[in-house]
């Protein structure tokens, strides 16, 4: 990491969070405000295809060869109201790429989910359900796979470090299951077990869908830790412990409850510590 980059997080840190927590530096258009958040954190925008999709991501490449660390985005606005799917998922609040941008290591890789912030006529393949009972369709975690795949690679990296956020911890359970090369899982508000989380709210469940507490096992030996929002209404710790007792060897798992952080709220005033907390040593 260049001397310069250090420099300039340590004049415009106050300056980029401030920015991401107010108001003043939001937009009605989902895709300028990922734009003026992933410049903050210095990432380059890229449309890469993976499978059936096109996905956007945010990226730095500093050092060739070191652990890429890999953000996944939350479900976004895949609903209008109860009853009502959104015409497109795009995220107004994108909680990863927030947490992304603060992120000074040195491999960095946002990837937004399928649909989301891409020209649907690059997406012919984007429909409703994949935001709303399908989001965590085999193609879907196909397609982050592929994508990983292409960012591994022009990072030179060996290893990866997942991160995701809300829904996008499902997907980075259901991603880590399918590969070798992930090093550690950390979720934030992770909808870790589909099936607890739409009885608990006695809504309809996500047919089609993989569930990661299905593969809890598989990854019962990756260190990881998943983080629950203290106020948050929308996925409480029981999703996290429902995903933690389907594995018959927890060592590697370790369940922190935040306190004061909603499900949307706070994550990234506490990230910089979270992040430096070391996951379990397994």
């Amino acid at each position: 990491m260049s001397k310069s980059f250090y420099d300039w997080v340590k004049k415009s840190s106050h300056l980029a969070l401030l920015c991401l927590t107010v108001s003043g530096c939001a937009s009605h258009n989902p895709e300028a405000t990922a734009e003026k958040i992933s410049k903050l954190g210095r990432l380059q925008a890229a449309e890469i295809k993976g499978g059936k999709f096109v996905l956007r991501v945010y990226y730095r490449f500093d050092s060739p060869g070191k652990p890429l660390r890999i953000y996944l985005e939350g479900d976004g606005r895949a609903w209008l109201s109860r009853s009502r799917a959104s015409r497109n998922p795009s995220p107004k609040n994108p909680v990863a790429l927030k947490l992304a941008a603060q992120d000074v290591g040195e491999n960095v890789m946002y990837i937004a989910r399928p649909c989301q912030y891409v020209f649907f006529s690059k997406n012919p393949k984007c429909k409703y359900p994949y935001w709303t009972h399908k989001r965590f369709a085999p193609e879907i975690i196909d397609s982050v796979s592929a994508v990983i795949d292409i960012g591994k690679k022009r990072a030179r990296a060996n290893q990866l470090e997942i991160i995701g956020f809300s829904g996008g911890g499902a997907v980075a359970i259901l991603t880590a299951a399918r590969r070798s090369d992930v090093a550690s899982i950390r979720t934030l508000a992770g909808n870790l077990d589909h099936k607890a989380w739409t009885r608990h709210h006695q809504i309809d469940p996500l047919n089609g869908s993989l569930n990661a507490a299905d593969v809890a096992e598989k990854v019962a030996h990756i260190p990881q830790t998943h983080y629950v929002g203290s106020r948050d209404e929308i996925i409480g710790s029981y999703v996290a412990e429902s995903f933690r007792s389907k594995t018959l060897k927890d060592a590697c798992i370790k369940i922190q409850v935040i306190s004061g952080v909603s499900h949307t709220k706070g994550w990234e005033q506490v990230w910089p510590d979270l992040l430096r907390t070391p996951v379990p040593d397994c």
